[in-house]
């Protein structure tokens, strides 16, 4: 998804205003909301030095904390759910990254429907959901181990 956000800036880039709306807090945009269409790269850099980080993190899942402590019998199941979420998380990650890139050009080219206002706020429930989902999953489970 992040590679498809730098795709449609470099394919929509040439057709882009000088100035368009950002929709991330960065310290170039200025008091309207409007900030250089250079801007639009932040994104997909940003979200893809996180996803990387991600995927190298979930390879090393002994090193995380859990709500739990850990036991040979257990290590296995909830070192499963942690990696898990951290795949779900880096698919947010990625789904945020496209959005924000998507309705930025939109709204850059006048063609933007309302849907962002609608989209935008959904996107830190999307984000905090597998965390919530996972934490519950994890204590189930451990409940169940220690009977």
């Amino acid at each position: 998804m992040i590679l498809a956000s730098a795709i449609l800036i470099i394919y929509f880039y040439n057709q882009l205003p000088e100035k368009l709306p950002i929709y991330f807090n960065w310290p170039s945009k200025d008091i309207d909301g409007y900030g250089a269409k250079n801007l639009l790269w932040a994104s997909p850099i940003i979200c893809g030095i996180i996803g990387i980080g991600i995927y190298i993190l979930n390879q090393y899942p002994w090193i995380f904390n859990y709500p739990t402590d850990l036991k040979p019998e257990n290590a296995e199941k909830n070192y499963k759910i942690a990696t898990r979420m951290l795949r779900i998380i880096n698919l947010v990650i990625g789904f945020t990254c496209l959005i924000l890139t998507y309705f930025s050009i939109l709204a850059g080219l006048n063609k933007l429907n309302g849907l962002d206002r609608f989209l935008f706020p959904t996107l830190p429930i999307l984000l905090f959901l597998p965390i919530i989902y996972y934490l519950v999953k994890s204590y189930r489970m451990n409940k169940k181990l220690k009977k």
